[in-house]
């Protein structure tokens, strides 16, 4: 038999998605070509770059799972590649023979960067600077050259010399030749003011660092420096974070149009989107917005277009400190009714006043019976004292959730059914998710594709979402859907990003193992348009019920605006689209009839040009986070406090969008 047509196993131990490391990947597994007449031969791609294994251990466990073969025991193999900072395109790919090489693996290595290295001079008494003198310390980044560094005692810029001599720091890293030119000093005394110290450090390619002091100056007598321009601009998010030492007055002031977003996750969850894209609109109209997340708030990085400052739950006593005119929330806006998100919201409530509005955007009952697997009619009538005990924080519960949508002056919902579960006697709107202006028809990438090693001729269908006890069974019917189509003789190939369920990628992902590209968890802005433009087709696998009627998938604006057809079920979205104007409704998405679907599809193009055409259509007619924020601006301002902002606030937003929109053409 010739080494190219030999079948090919592999297996990895390193969990994928892959987690970003400074400057180095690793990757260990196995890989065999069964019934070679020699050692299979692996190696890493990665650009033009090829990585032969830094070492190859023997697999005593292959060997037992191949007992016939006489070289599986040598099928270890230890991959250690250094990488310059960013994501990178790497392919696994292993031999028989040593010169035909067959892919095994496509996947997305995330880089890290080094951190900046720095410090500042001891200066000041317990935390606190109240004498003019002058700052100094060091600054460098081992990776990137720095390009202006400025020295803000809170919203005063203090000029400053940097590229002085420093001997000790460049004695510290002798293969770092900036290190020794990395001082700094401000030009003269720290003037007279209050505030946080930090060093503002920016870099050639465009990054900003901030490096705190960990003191905070209370300058009573000295120089006077007016603050900097727009003290009414807030910053973005990549900006400064208020230090641990600013304490919260025992009573603080309602900030008139300050909003608080409470998430049940980090910004890595799909609501995160959502919660980005209405907080950023309601800031271009003059509001103040403030997201609070339970844990991980550096996953800001995940949203690149926040506007906002995040916090922990952890840091509630310090909210006010987050927002520009120090004073707390007027409106929280309580994403789901989640234990986590329902105490902290009521802790809020509590110690600030602030209104309450409540998001419902999931048939929460169903997703409690997935996870405690148990009908939901059972989940009911248990007591108190046990759904207490059993539902996590992470999750509603039925009786604590009814309680909390009686504390709030409204309810806002994803799709109208959901508007069933909301008290009779509580005001309600309805607001539709839409795609960030990231998200464009795009032409198919065929060099992309092809770099992949998918055949031109071959089909792909694009799909991003994690998968979770709840979506578990119907994206393992587009996974049968797609092996299905390669049974038949119509080659079809998965491209997928997002985190998966580990008995989903062990049990469900090796059915179309040779026809799939896992990319992993990417940022939805920058990162997912140029990948989905190799798509031919979108699909949403699933079907009617209490669990999909209710929800709103977060991809399906998505879907319509790159331009492609869109295989859907007839529940949520589906109810609103025109079958085969719009998209292809499907009475249920399952295996069998989402793979007739793409055969359809396949063999009839004036069809896929008219239903691309009509996604765009549907996505421009339907689709705008402009119009959802004005439907919720319009039911805060009916149902709570919430004024109009000041023709200051307003001005102030109008300059900041005019910031961001020069920053961003500058990018």
């Amino acid at each position: 038999m010739k080494a190219t047509d030999l079948r090919m196993e592999h297996g990895l131990e390193t969990p994928y998605p892959l987690q970003p490391c400074q400057n180095y990947f690793r990757l260990e597994g196995w890989a065999i070509a069964l019934g070679a007449d020699q050692p299979t031969r692996v190696r890493m791609v990665i650009g033009d770059q090829v990585f032969p294994p830094d070492q190859t251990p023997e697999r005593e466990d292959v060997a037992e799972k191949y007992p016939q073969d006489i070289y599986a025991r040598q099928t270890g193999f230890e991959f250690v590649c250094f990488l310059p900072f960013g994501n990178h395109w790497g392919t696994l790919q292993a031999s028989a023979d040593g010169q035909n090489w067959r892919a095994l693996r496509t996947m997305l290595i995330p880089v890290s960067s080094h951190p900046l290295m720095g410090g500042f001079e001891p200066m000041g008494t317990g935390g606190v600077v109240t004498a003019p003198i002058r700052a100094a310390g060091w600054v460098w980044h081992p990776e990137f050259a720095i390009r202006e560094v400025g020295l803000l005692m809170g919203n005063i810029e203090v000029p400053l010399d940097y590229g002085l001599p420093r001997p000790d720091v460049g004695q510290r890293f002798p293969d770092q030749p900036g290190a020794a030119y990395a001082g700094f000093m401000t030009k003269e005394n720290l003037p007279r003011g209050e505030g946080a110290l930090r060093l503002q450090v920016t870099t050639d390619n465009g990054r900003t660092y901030f490096l705190p002091a960990e003191v905070t100056a209370k300058i009573k007598e000295g120089a006077f420096t007016a603050p900097r321009q727009a003290p009414e601009m807030w910053e973005l998010p990549a900006r400064v974070r208020p230090t641990a030492n600013l304490a919260t007055p025992a009573h603080v002031e309602l900030g008139t149009t300050n909003i608080l977003f409470v998430l049940y996750g980090d910004f890595t969850s799909n609501s995160a989107y959502h919660v980005t894209a209405l907080a950023n609109q309601l800031i271009e109209r003059g509001y103040d917005c403030v997201v609070a997340v339970p844990e991980h708030a550096e996953t800001i990085g995940a949203q690149p277009d926040a506007r906002f400052l995040c916090i922990e739950y952890a840091e509630l006593a310090r909210l006010p400190c987050f927002y520009r005119d120090r004073k707390a929330p007027s409106l929280l806006h309580a994403w789901t009714t989640r234990e986590s998100v329902r105490l902290f919201s009521q802790a809020v409530s509590q110690r600030f006043g602030s209104e309450l509005v409540i998001h419902l955007e999931d048939n929460e009952l169903v997703l409690l019976a997935h996870a405690l697997r148990l009908p939901p009619e059972e989940i009911l009538k248990l007591p108190s004292a046990d759904l207490d005990r059993i539902v996590p924080p992470s999750l509603s519960h039925p009786e604590r959730a009814a309680e909390f949508m009686a504390q709030a002056r409204g309810i806002t919902v994803i799709t109208k059914k959901l508007a069933r579960l909301v008290p009779s006697n509580q005001p309600h709107c309805c607001f539709w998710p839409a795609a960030t202006a990231a998200f464009c028809p795009q032409e198919r990438n065929d060099a992309l594709r092809q770099s992949w090693g998918i055949p031109l001729a071959d089909k792909v269908i694009f799909y991003h979402g994690n998968v979770h006890e709840s979506n578990w069974e119907e994206v393992r019917e587009l996974y049968r859907a797609v092996q299905a189509l390669n049974a038949s003789g119509h080659p079809t190939w998965l491209v997928r990003t997002g985190r998966d369920a580990a008995t989903f990628t062990r049990e469900i992902a090796p059915l179309i193992a040779n026809q799939l590209i896992e990319l992993g968890f990417l940022k939805r802005a920058k990162d997912l348009p140029p990948l989905m433009s190799v798509a031919d087709y979108f699909v949403q696998p699933g079907e009617p019920g209490a669990f999909n009627d209710y929800r709103f998938p977060s991809k399906l604006p998505e879907f319509f605006a790159i331009g492609r057809p869109v295989i859907l079920p007839r529940s949520n979205l589906g109810h609103d689209l025109i079958h085969r104007q719009h998209a292809l409704v499907l009475a249920t998405a399952n295996a069998a009839t989402i793979a007739a679907a793409v055969r359809e599809l396949n063999a009839d193009p004036a069809l896929v040009a008219r239903l691309s055409r009509g996604a765009l259509d549907f996505a421009a007619e339907r689709f705008s986070w402009s119009a959802s924020a004005d439907t919720v601006l319009a039911f805060y301002q009916s149902h709570t406090s919430l004024p109009s902002p000041s023709d200051r606030q307003l001005a102030a937003a109008a300059l900041l969008t005019r910031t961001i929109s020069r920053q961003e053409n500058r990018a």
